[in-house]
């Protein structure tokens, strides 16, 4: 039996990775041309994935795809391009951008120490216990112990996201520009 290098270093191992065998870079690609297929300007293209991508920043978790198609319908950007800037939030980047907007949300509302971990895990237990058994008593009082978090991170996703959605406005155009003169080259060559 002839083993693929991962199953031989399983067999040698005795560990079984099971990851997906997904290709992260075919799915980088599948979305690049989906973008470029969009029926809309490179222009429009770039403002829908800049405010998917600055919505995503914001602690709004479960309603950023909600706000970035709207921003995208007022705005007159491409909506499925705001949904897939969304993507910008994902699991692996929270961590980093609660911190990142945590920490300059302090520095924005002038409050100088952030609150401790004993402090914050008790909130979170007394949230989980909110969502779980859910009355009116509990919610008035999980909102008081969330907003001394949530309050600095909203006002740290402001400049956090406007930079990240500039950065995204400028690859994003000139990806999908770029990759419109290739095929719009590929199409006259093969005309000639």
């Amino acid at each position: 039996m002839v083993l693929n290098p991962r199953q031989q270093l399983q067999a040698r191992s005795g560990v079984v990775f099971s990851l997906p065998r997904w290709r992260w870079l075919q799915g980088v690609r599948t979305t690049g041309r989906r973008l470029v297929s969009l029926k809309s300007s490179p222009h429009e293209i770039a403002l829908g994935c800049a405010l998917g991508a600055f919505v995503s920043i914001t602690p709004l978790l479960g309603v950023q795809t909600l706000l970035a198609v709207i921003l995208a319908l007022v705005l007159r950007a491409s909506v499925p391009a705001a949904i897939i800037g969304t993507f910008v939030g994902n699991p692996l980047s929270w961590p980093f951008i609660w911190v990142s907007t945590y920490v300059m949300g302090l520095q924005m509302v002038g409050l100088e120490t952030a609150m401790d971990p004993g402090a914050v895990q008790r909130n979170v237990m007394l949230l989980w216990g909110a969502l779980i058994d859910p009355s009116p008593q509990l919610f008035d009082a999980t909102a008081a112990l969330l907003w001394p978090l949530l309050w600095p991170m909203l006002a740290g996703s402001v400049p956090i996201g406007l930079l990240t959605a500039a950065i995204v406005y400028y690859i994003s155009r000139n990806v999908v520009r770029g990759w419109r003169l290739r095929i719009m080259n590929r199409a006259t060559e093969a005309a000639e």
